[in-house]
């Protein structure tokens, strides 16, 4: 009896969390020390392994989003990580999209107006799904304690790779040549110049709002005209107003660069 009990148990416990989580993540800012009212950035770092590729906030047809969270001392203001531009992954579920080299995901933060101690510490939670032939659920913690100073703020790090993961970041729309974003209905018309010729977008997806297809034409002088079709659904969103995200891709390798498509759809009723 005392050895059915036994493995009953065993039978009934977890499986113990796998040791290697085929990515690992280390944290750094962008600023020297911080002072009173200053904003700067934290840097997640994660290096997938040889062969593996985690997920870019968004994780496309499969896979699980990269998630970070970040605790900070009282009177820190932490914004919503940014991500750099993802690689796009063929796989027969669909696309996916995420990262198979290191990259880094900054997190803004603005210290407070009046500071009170001579360092901050930042617990840093990172959560990630790594994917070869299978899939591997990872997390892992860390502790970044920054110098603080009550006068002064600090100098930024100007190192080369700093400057590096600084260009991969997405950019705002007005930074490319004759953009403009116009949303009608259930399509957003894309336009701009570039001499890049590969043009493509990858949506957000949300409660109430699924990208479909997003065909791009290309005029004289470089100019291309993308449309990205959506399937909208107030109910499931229980709002009359949902909020459109995504990436313009320009070009064809992940350094090129990518622009923040941003908008609102709302609920058009008859008022007749």
């Amino acid at each position: 009896m005392l050895v059915a009990l036994l493995s009953l148990l065993l039978i009934l416990q977890p499986p113990p969390p796998p040791t290697n989580t085929h990515a690992t993540v280390t944290v750094r800012t962008d600023v020297g020390w911080v002072g009173p009212s200053q904003s700067f950035n934290i840097l997640v770092i994660i290096t997938p392994d040889d062969g593996w590729h985690v997920y870019w906030k968004d994780s496309g047809a499969s896979g699980a989003p990269t998630e970070c969270a970040v605790t900070a001392p009282a009177g820190y203001k932490v914004g919503k990580p940014i991500f750099p531009r993802p690689t796009v992954f063929e796989e027969k579920e669909g696309a996916t999209y995420g990262y198979d080299k290191q990259v880094a995901i900054f997190i803004p933060v603005t210290s407070p107006e009046h500071i009170h101690s001579n360092e901050a510490t930042f617990e840093v939670n990172t959560f990630w799904l790594a994917c070869k032939k299978i899939c591997v659920i990872g997390e892992q913690e860390n502790k970044l304690t920054l110098s603080a100073n009550q006068t002064t703020v600090g100098p930024p790090h100007r190192d080369m790779q700093l400057v590096r993961w600084k260009k991969l970041l997405p950019k705002n729309m007005s930074e490319l040549k004759e953009a403009k974003t116009v949303l009608r209905g259930n399509t957003i018309q894309i336009t701009g110049t570039t001499t890049k010729k590969q043009i493509s977008f990858i949506g957000i997806e949300q409660p109430g709002v699924r990208f479909l297809e997003s065909p791009v034409q290309y005029t004289d002088n470089d100019h291309f005209v993308l449309t990205v079709t959506m399937e909208l659904d107030f109910l499931a969103a229980n709002t009359d107003s949902i909020p459109i995200e995504g990436l313009l891709l320009v070009g064809s390798n992940d350094n090129d660069p990518c622009y923040v498509v941003q908008d609102v759809a709302k609920l058009v009723t008859n008022t007749k």
